[in-house]
């Protein structure tokens, strides 16, 4: 049976242009080419792009090795595939490069998401209503099921990235370009005095960081009870500081929730799926406002 390998990334590096090969070429692109093609994307449900014919087709190329062969193939939907075949079996991965598709999910989804996130938290005079206030964005399909990850950064610096399963859709993660460590090692006077500074501004404590970080944590959409207390697993409340011929304090609070399924013996071991059961939150002492949010491998839109 031919093993199908897929990864999916919506990337922005074009592929050469492609030449057309001869009748043993034709023949690949018929019998193996456009059937793995149209089997990857029923894999994800991409079932309004399915290749059938040649007609779908905008390029190939075939090159030879000693084992086998590897073709590139581009269709006029945008979809791009490589194929990788030996002896044994076949490989095939797949990219669709940035387009209608993308701008659809952009305008719909990402676009509306980031502006209900920053409504939940209270940022509104940051709303983004139009591509004109996007920086960047990408698109990453999943390689086994429909659905897809996305990053996407304003022009004023906040990123977003997103996490969609079929058709539920969330904000994965949010950032704000606050630096929140720095590392002194060497660094002039002027620069070692100005972080100081900083935390001159702090307007929090531990308690009181955690105290904001939970309300930003219900804001969002999680719940308490659903997660254990934040002395479960110390340190779950830590607070940012810099580092090099001295060190100290700065005013960002960073706080980890554990979903209550997990076990202090997993977290012991270090075990990665216990670990994602998170969320982890980071609040400024400066404007009490969120710097970050990450959610772990979590339900999207629920906790459990």
């Amino acid at each position: 049976m031919i093993k199908i390998r897929i990864l999916i990334l919506a990337v922005s590096l074009l592929l050469p242009a492609f030449v057309k090969g001869g009748e043993n070429e034709e023949a690949y692109l018929k019998q193996i080419m456009i059937p793995q093609a149209r089997e990857l994307l029923l894999r994800i449900a991409q079932t309004n792009d399915l290749p059938s014919t040649t007609n779908q087709l905008q390029s190939y190329k075939v090159d030879y090795f000693d084992d086998g062969w590897l073709a590139k193939m581009q269709l006029t939907n945008g979809w791009v595939f490589r194929f990788l075949t030996n002896k044994r079996e076949t490989n095939v991965s797949a990219a669709h490069l940035p387009g209608d598709k993308e701008e659809v999910l952009l305008k719909e989804t990402l676009i509306p998401l980031a502006r209900e996130f920053l409504l939940r938290i209270g940022r509104t005079n940051d709303l983004p209503t139009a591509t004109n206030q996007l920086k960047t964005y990408r698109v990453s399909y999943f390689d086994d099921r429909p659905g897809y990850m996305a990053d996407m950064r304003l022009t004023n610096g906040l990123v977003f990235s997103f996490h969609t399963e079929t058709n539920k859709s969330e904000v994965w993660s949010f950032h704000r370009p606050i630096k929140t460590y720095y590392s002194l090692a060497g660094a002039p006077k002027a620069k070692v005095e100005a972080v100081k500074a900083l935390n001159l501004q702090n307007k929090l404590n531990k308690e009181s960081a955690a105290a904001l970080a939970i309300e930003y944590f219900k804001m969002i959409g999680h719940k308490e009870e659903n997660f254990h207390p934040l002395n479960f697993y110390p340190p779950e409340i830590t607070q940012c500081y810099w580092s090099g011929e001295e060190s100290g304090r700065l005013p960002y609070f960073e706080i980890t929730w554990y979903r209550k399924d997990v076990t202090k013996a997993q977290l012991d071991d270090h075990d990665s799926n216990a670990e994602l059961k998170s969320v982890t939150i980071e609040v400024s002492g400066i404007d009490l406002g969120l710097i970050s949010y990450s959610k772990g491998m979590l339900p999207i839109g629920s906790d459990f």
